[in-house]
């Protein structure tokens, strides 16, 4: 077997690797994010519920 053929492979797997570890950070950067963007919404989701229950109970009071 050439000997090129065999460091070309290895580059290639070499590669491979470097590329997978990128993804895998970025997976990971992007589970992140998601979790912020969740907790986010959930206290903007809170905030909205609270902001509604006081308009209701302004409207119950003209009514």
């Amino acid at each position: 077997m050439d000997l090129t053929l065999v460091v070309q492979l290895e580059k290639k797997i070499d590669q491979l690797l470097a590329r997978k570890q990128a993804l895998e950070e970025e997976c990971q950067q992007l589970l992140s994010d998601r979790d912020r963007l969740l907790q986010e919404r959930e206290r903007f989701v809170n905030e909205l519920d609270r902001i509604l229950a006081k308009l209701d109970g302004l409207d119950q009071e003209v009514s």
